[in-house]
């Protein structure tokens, strides 16, 4: 899915340490490609399961027996003992298509992370605040690990939701498979026909708000009861231990969209991040009561060395116009950050499995400035935080551009 296209600009400062790869060149993920992360003071735990909303119909599907299926993957502070096994990268590759686009599983099928499986919960402190994960269109809900572990380490526990039909999911650990044949929401090229590239932008944001955005919301939501029901019981690892008064949601590309939704729509959340997301969602023409954040790359949807055409550029105005609107109608505090030279996969585990071209910024600094910007706008908003030195321009990068509720300049 197409992030934002903005002006190019050019990257001010690389660092030292970066070794980027050519398009092109030869490259094997590393086994230990997670190990070199920043993390925070606690280790981490995972565990994936396959959460069943008994009281929902699958629109998706024409079998009228069909629940919504979610699989869902936590990540937590943990307490590890000695030098423990690390979880492989993907719990479940064999769930998804074996096909070219989904290649890249195959890849990282030896990549272990920094948590450990199923390690039990941290003692302290008694309850940690949740984080609700929504990814990216066709991406499972693991692809963003390099921020689900770092959010763990500092303290909050971090609930992943792959929402079916946008995952590329065709089966369920429990042996039921997945095949999506109604209420679709992408525009095809015969929908499309003798329109201009604005306006099938404008018909495919009214189909993913009316038909895919409820839906995943509401996935929010159950997910939500589930983790209070999980709270109340006494069999859960998580009992008495979810701090539900502190919810905060974050997703990439379609599931920031949905996050900035969900944080209008759910009051159980407090506030709300949009990683490289166009805003498919109504939420811009009502504005949110909720303080938000949104990060873009600006050298998103331009592949290799192409200029943006004029449809990019209408398009990328279309969505700076919403993306105003959003904010002159947010009565919340906001934040709006742009990477430079960042694609829209470097707000995933992408760049790590197929890097981009040497002229684009480091994953692992732009994976460090999201990461370090998201923790410091939870923390404020969901732990009263109050030193903030990257949202509050005391840790410049010159490769951030930084406005907000609070400034009326941009921030270098």
């Amino acid at each position: 899915m197409r992030g934002f296209i903005l002006a190019a600009t050019l990257l001010l400062a690389v660092p030292a340490w970066s070794s980027q790869v050519e398009a092109g060149a030869p490259f094997r993920v590393s086994r230990d490609v997670f190990a070199g992360d920043q993390r925070g003071p606690w280790q981490t735990g995972t565990f994936e399961e396959l959460w069943i909303d008994e009281q929902r119909d699958e629109t998706t599907t024409s079998d009228p027996t069909d629940k919504r299926h979610l699989m869902v993957q936590v990540w937590y502070p943990a307490a590890v003992k000695g030098d423990a096994l690390r979880a492989p990268y993907a719990l479940h590759r064999e769930l998804y298509p074996q096909d070219e686009d989904a290649r890249w599983l195959d890849d990282s099928k030896h990549v272990r992370t920094t948590s450990v499986l199923n390690a039990p919960l941290a003692e302290q402190p008694a309850r940690f605040p949740i984080l609700i994960y929504n990814p990216g269109g066709y991406h499972p809900h693991f692809s963003a690990t390099f921020q689900t572990e770092f959010l763990a380490s500092h303290g909050y526990i971090v609930v992943a939701i792959g929402h079916t039909g946008l995952t590329r999911i065709e089966r369920f650990p429990n042996g039921d498979n997945y095949r999506p044949d109604q209420n679709l929401p992408f525009v095809d090229d015969a929908q499309a026909q003798g329109l201009a590239e604005v306006e099938r932008f404008r018909l495919q944001v009214e189909r993913f708000s009316t038909l895919l955005m409820p839906v995943h919301v509401k996935d929010i939501g159950f997910v939500l009861d589930r983790l209070q029901a999980l709270n109340q019981t006494k069999r859960s690892r998580f009992y008495h231990r979810l701090d539900l008064d502190r919810v905060g949601s974050l997703g990439w590309s379609l599931g920031g969209a949905l996050s900035l939704q969900a944080g209008r729509d759910d009051p159980r959340i407090k506030a709300a991040v949009n990683l490289d997301g166009w805003l498919y969602t109504d939420v811009t023409q009502t504005g949110t009561r909720r303080p938000i954040m949104q990060i873009f790359g600006d050298a998103s949807g331009l592949p290799g060395d192409a200029e943006p055409s004029a449809a990019d550029r209408e398009l990328s105005a279309t969505a700076d116009s919403l993306r105003w609107q959003l904010y002159r109608r947010t009565e919340a505090d906001w934040y709006d950050l742009t990477l430079l030279t960042a694609t829209h996969g470097h707000f995933s585990d992408r760049t790590l499995f197929e890097p981009e071209s040497a002229k684009y910024m480091h994953p692992r600094l732009a994976h460090d400035i999201v990461n370090q910007a998201t923790l410091e706008f939870f923390d404020k908003y969901l732990r009263q935080v109050t030193e903030t030195p990257l949202l509050s321009g005391q840790r410049p990068y010159g490769q951030l551009k930084l406005r907000s509720s609070r400034s009326t300049a941009d921030r270098q």
